[in-house]
């Protein structure tokens, strides 16, 4: 017998009003959901508890999500986690590093809706395999 093995997103943004909208569209799609307000602390639960796909805002206090980034590639165990920027500062002046991080997709606040972003989400996410979904 297998049992689907749910996925878990992180979202790294500051602004409530936007993470929140996020978190229950995600969870309504059927993913698991962590969150947290800026880079370091996220670095930090990474590091702790792997998750299947990030999704980061980029200005943020105490650690951008540039330098998250930066830090995150540098670990080999992180190279090939898939990440999405949602943020109202992804522009064309980060484009340009954005793809030297290896980063999925961008995605403009405002420009984009929620459905738009848990689309990337899913298209991201590869589904379980038998062998990691047994009981």
């Amino acid at each position: 017998m297998y049992a689907s093995v749910v996925a878990t997103v992180l979202i790294v943004e500051d602004d409530e009003d936007s993470a929140q909208p996020l978190a229950i569209a995600l969870r309504k799609a059927g993913y698991s959901v962590l969150s947290v307000p800026n880079g370091r602390e996220a670095l930090a639960l990474l590091i702790l508890d792997g998750v299947d796909l990030l999704v980061t805002d980029l200005r943020m206090p105490e650690m951008d999500g540039v330098t998250l980034l930066t830090v995150l590639r540098s670990y080999l165990r992180f190279h090939s986690l898939p990440v999405i920027v949602f943020s109202a500062y992804a522009d064309g002046r980060d484009a340009e590093r954005l793809r030297e991080l290896s980063v999925a997709e961008v995605f403009r606040k405002g420009g984009a809706d929620l459905a738009d972003v848990v689309a990337a989400v899913g298209r991201h996410l590869k589904p379980p395999t038998p062998e990691s979904s047994r009981n």
